[in-house]
């Protein structure tokens, strides 16, 4: 039973995430708390809209092909709501970017994995590219890395000045150095180094 309450859990929360990121796509409310943000959504937006497209080409075409009316009617339901949940994934991608504020880095992925950084705790950033297959967001892998992939992927490396704890998804975990996902790596770090640099120098 519990397995099937987890699970239960679970497509909830996703539901409820992907209709809050539709809404605020259309409403074109982007979550970046007045901060830059450092956006992801490159990776897996041609996958995404590839979905979306064949998604919305099946619809016409299955309603075309059943001749039962109420058989028909489901699917039509079903097609419309999975092109919407596609839709809402894609914008889920787009409305969480990381986000580089005035004391501290927000690496996120979607809704609900957030990593809070703060500049002051930020060593070094640097541009490093890492596969990691199978890896969930924020989990921590063998080395000890916290990642946050994208496309089974991490392009950024940052090394904190000591061990700090996260709490995640995944469960909690303490490190040093996390990893994460950004569409262009070289002006994410340049944009972290300005940043640490100009608060460190205000302090």
């Amino acid at each position: 039973m519990r397995p099937i309450l987890r699970l239960a859990r679970r497509f909830v929360r996703w539901e409820i995430d992907i209709w809050a990121s539709l809404g605020r796509a259309v409403t074109r409310r982007p979550d970046t708390a007045g901060g830059t943000p450092l956006r992801y959504a490159g990776a897996m937006s041609a996958v995404l809209w590839a979905f979306v497209v064949v998604s919305a080409v099946e619809i016409p075409a299955v309603h075309l092909l059943i001749p039962w009316t109420p058989v028909r009617l489901a699917a039509l339901a079903l097609g419309i709501w999975g092109v919407l949940w596609m839709l809402g994934l894609l914008a889920a991608h787009h409305m969480y970017p990381h986000v580089l504020t005035a004391d501290r880095l927000r690496v996120r992925y979607l809704r609900r994995t957030e990593l809070d950084l703060p500049l002051a705790q930020i060593r070094t950033a640097r541009p490093v590219l890492r596969a990691h297959d199978g890896v969930r967001p924020a989990q921590l892998v063998d080395d000890g890395t916290l990642v946050v992939p994208v496309g089974d992927s991490t392009n950024v490396r940052i090394d904190l000045i000591e061990p700090r704890a996260f709490a995640t998804p995944t469960g909690e975990h303490t490190t040093r150095v996390v990893a994460f996902w950004a569409d262009d790596p070289r002006a994410a770090v340049a944009l972290i180094e300005a940043a640490v640099g100009e608060h460190t120098s205000s302090r």
